[in-house]
């Protein structure tokens, strides 16, 4: 069974119960936007290890070939919405 956005989201909001997630695919390369505030403070590469370890397992498998991760913490994300307006 291949895996979906709504699966990897599923996946992340047990981790995340808080967060705001968006996620899409082409096969089983993913896109994928988290928003959560126990991001505050951490670099960007420490966000995406945070949202990495979860998924490992899937990676190994093949269910995800390819992860494009985007990690905000809410300010951040209010802030690029704000731009995008």
């Amino acid at each position: 069974m291949s895996m979906n956005a709504d699966d990897l989201i599923a996946l992340l909001q047990q981790h995340f119960p808080d967060a705001f997630i968006q996620a899409a695919n082409q096969g089983n390369k993913f896109d994928v936007r988290v928003v959560d505030a126990s991001f505050e403070g951490k670099r960007l590469v420490q966000r995406q290890q945070a949202v990495y370890g979860l998924v490992n397992e899937k990676i190994a498998s093949g269910d995800i070939h390819a992860l494009n991760i985007q990690a905000l913490t809410p300010e951040e994300w209010a802030a690029q919405q704000a731009r995008s307006e």
